[in-house]
C-alpha cells in the first residue's frame, strides 16, 4: 500500500494495520467509502470481531474524510451500536462515513459498517473538534 492514499494525506498506520482500501470520496456528499478485510487476528473467542476492531473500521474513515473535507480536528466522543456480527463468513466489510453537521462546536460525523453480502452490522456517529493546541500544530511550517 502506498503510503500517501488521498493527495497530501498520509495514511495513518492504523489504516496499514487494518489493511483498509479506499473505494470512493463523494466531496459534494461529504462522503468516503473504504473497504476492509475481515481477519481472523481480531477476533475473540467466539470467532466475532472485537468490537474497538469494528469502531476502528468505521473512526479511521470519518479522520481522513475530515481531512479531505478540510477539518484540521480530533475525535472527541465516539459512540457505536452493533447490529450484527462480523464472523469467519464474511471476508471483508465497507465502511461509509459522512459528514452530518458542522457547527461552533465542532462537526458531527456517522458511519455504518457493512459486511460483504450487503447486511449492516454497526452504525456509528462522533464529535469531531480542533485541538487545543491547533495553532502550534502550524509553527514550524
Amino acid at each position: 500500500m502506498k503510503d500517501r492514499t488521498w493527495g497530501d494525506l498520509p495514511v495513518p498506520n492504523i489504516y496499514k494495520e487494518l489493511k483498509g482500501e479506499f473505494v470512493d470520496f463523494i466531496k459534494e456528499e461529504d462522503k468516503m467509502i473504504c473497504k476492509f478485510p475481515v481477519q481472523d487476528k481480531y477476533f475473540n473467542p467466539m470467532d466475532s470481531t472485537l468490537g474497538g476492531i469494528i469502531d476502528s473500521w468505521m473512526d479511521v474513515v470519518m479522520g481522513p474524510l475530515s481531512f479531505m473535507l478540510g477539518e484540521m480536528v480530533v475525535t472527541k466522543e465516539f459512540k457505536a451500536k452493533y447490529i450484527r456480527p462480523v464472523n469467519p463468513s464474511s471476508k471483508f466489510v465497507k465502511s461509509i462515513a459522512w459528514r452530518d453537521s458542522v457547527n461552533d462546536k465542532g462537526s458531527l460525523y456517522k458511519a455504518e459498517l457493512y459486511l460483504d453480502n450487503g447486511e449492516l452490522a454497526a452504525v456509528s456517529e462522533a464529535i469531531f473538534v480542533q485541538p487545543k493546541n491547533y495553532d502550534s500544530l502550524f509553527e514550524n511550517m
